[in-house]
């Protein structure tokens, strides 16, 4: 039997943080004031960066989520770029991952899709993960129907990106391990904005990438869509409807009914917004959420946290790593 572990993580602005951003500045030298010296998530409420050490607690804490997950393939979301994801790997992963596939998408705050696999090198806690990746496939230029093609352009903030199908992307990855080939389709669909406009665009994702994991399918592979699909199925919005319906002859759903994946902390709910559903016929053998890393504001999480989780800037994140264990 050969299993292999897939997980997904919203890791919440993993973002490079720079010298010069600090207050007060310290007075180093051109070299070091550009150069990436840490790693920071989100700002203080007034605006300001996160201090050194609360930073270092906080991804010491998304490292964590990450290495009790156990993944063979990890795919992420809201990663600035892939230097940033193999600086995190390097500082505080150990190198767990010695491959990292990260295409610049859509959306204007910088926040991406990426996909990471395990070391192929043995070690005296585990084996390497030999899976290869074979192709990759971006779809971050593809318009919406109806739409020649993106435009970018300043809108104020950051770029826009008009007329893409895709918030950030959908990364495709095809990875042989064995003598199969799976398809991980990584995404990051269209947030939640209250809007009309926002359910139609999830709702045009999430149908495009049915459409690929069947393409996959019938060309002999083996597709898997993951990643923050930023709606829960008990929700009003039937947006996913085009994986969750349309592709139940191609995709199943592991979790059971219940599941839940994400705190909001604004209104103190939890929702599942994070997914990984494989193509029909694999065998799962088990699946996983670790929810040590939320913050303690959390009050519907009764177990246990890591040490150093207190109630604001120190969470590992305000998603769930989610994990699925499946037999090859």
């Amino acid at each position: 039997m050969s299993q292999i572990t897939i997980t997904t993580f919203n890791v919440e602005n993993l973002f490079n943080r720079y010298a010069l951003l600090d207050q007060p500045w310290e007075g180093r030298s051109y070299e070091k004031l550009v150069q990436a010296v840490g790693l920071v998530s989100i700002a203080s409420r007034a605006g300001d960066l996160v201090s050194y050490p609360t930073t270092e607690i906080q991804r010491n804490n998304t490292a964590r989520a990450i290495l009790d997950s156990a993944p063979d393939i990890l795919a992420v979301q809201e990663v600035e770029n892939l230097y940033t994801l193999r600086l995190f790997n390097h500082q505080f992963l150990d190198d767990y991952f010695d491959r990292m596939v990260l295409v610049d998408g859509n959306d204007p705050r910088g926040i991406d899709v990426g996909l990471l696999l395990r070391s192929r090198k043995d070690s005296k806690e585990r084996k390497g993960f030999k899976g290869e990746i074979v192709a990759i496939r971006t779809h971050v230029d593809e318009p919406e129907k109806g739409k020649e093609q993106v435009s970018r352009g300043s809108n104020g903030f950051g770029y826009l990106a008009s007329g893409a199908l895709f918030s950030r992307d959908c990364l495709e990855v095809d990875l042989a391990v064995g003598e199969k080939t799976l398809t991980l389709l990584a995404n990051h669909l269209k947030a939640q904005d209250t809007t009309k406009a926002s359910v139609k665009r999830r709702t045009k994702q999430a149908k495009r990438v049915a459409e690929l994991a069947a393409l996959a399918a019938e060309g002999g592979k083996f597709p898997i869509v993951l990643g923050d699909l930023n709606v829960d199925l008990t929700a009003k919005d039937k947006s996913l409807d085009a994986l969750f319906k349309g592709s139940k002859d191609v995709l199943m759903d592991p979790f059971p009914d219940g599941t839940w994946t994400h705190y909001y902390t604004s209104d103190k709910k939890t929702s599942r917004l994070d997914y990984i559903l494989p193509r029909k016929g694999l065998n799962v053998v088990s699946t996983k959420i670790v929810r040590m890393g939320l913050t303690t504001k959390c009050k519907q999480y009764t177990g246990p946290r890591y040490p150093t989780i207190g109630q604001e800037h120190t969470e590992a994140s305000d998603h769930c790593p989610t994990t699925v264990v499946l037999d090859i």
